[in-house]
Formats: structure tokens, sequence, C-alpha cells
């Protein structure tokens, strides 16, 4: 098993809590996670914790599929939101995502800490760091031309 963390950050002119809102809603996250094709909340979550079956597409050379895996959202607050990830074999990404108020703003900052084994870490590594990149690009797009949404 091998382990890497990566972090992102963007500012965002809008309040934290119209982002931790859109960061804590799974059932959007398709519009916003380039991956992410369908999300399913889940019937057996643990007390506390928002458990969904997410769907992604990618792409390995030639090779196109789909995976499914278990996201969980651990904590919420109304600065932070904590997830896990975790998808057979033994690959979890775990997310730390901070808000901080900033000018006319807010300053997103994700930590994202991913381990799988040492044949799938190269690739899910990439994948995840270049998606969670998108990502957050369209966060700031989704927020801030949806002033609606505040």
């Amino acid at each position: 098993m091998r382990q890497g963390i990566f972090e992102k950050e963007i500012f965002i002119r809008s309040n934290a809590a119209t982002v931790i809102r859109i960061l804590a809603d799974y059932s959007q996250h398709h519009k916003i996670h380039p991956l992410i094709v369908k999300v399913e909340r889940a019937a057996d979550a643990p007390p506390g914790v928002r458990r969904y079956y997410i769907t992604d597409r990618l792409q390995w050379g030639p090779f196109r599929f789909k995976i499914k895996y278990r996201a969980d959202i651990l904590s919420i607050s109304g600065n932070s939101v904590h997830t896990e990830a975790y998808q057979s074999p033994g690959t979890t990404v775990t997310n730390v995502t901070k808000i901080t108020p900033k000018d006319d703003g807010v300053l997103l900052h994700e930590t994202i800490t991913l381990t799988a084994p040492d044949l799938l870490f190269n690739y899910a590594f990439q994948q995840a760091n270049a998606a969670h990149e998108e990502m957050l690009q369209r966060i700031k797009r989704f927020i801030e031309s949806n002033p609606v949404i505040e």
C-alpha cells in the first residue's frame, strides 16, 4: 500500500454557509465533480454519517470503465467538511475541506489523503488530483454564476 497527500485551494466570492451547503450535498456532485456520473443515497449509513454510493466514469489508456464506491460524509461544521471514500481493493480517499472568510468571499482549502495498493496508486492519485483541480473550478463557477443559491 502507498499513501500520498495533495492540497488544493481556491477563492470563491460567496459566504461559508453556501459553500459548505454545496460541498455537503452529494446529490448534486454529478454537476461539479468531473468523474461522477451517478450518486445514490445509502440506506445503511451508521448513525451520524451521510453515506452514498457513487459511480465514476474513468479512462485508462484506451479503456473506459465505471467504478462504484462508498462515500461517507463524516462531519460538517460551519467551516469544514470531512469525508472518506472507499473503493475495493483497498483504495481510500480522505478529504478535509476548510472554508476561511477572506475579503469579499471565502478561501476553500482541501487536503486529500489517498491510500491505494502499489499497482493502482499512481493512476488513482493522478485521477484524484486532476479531478479535484477541475472540481474546485466548477464549484467556483457554479456558485459565482448562481447568486440565488446563497
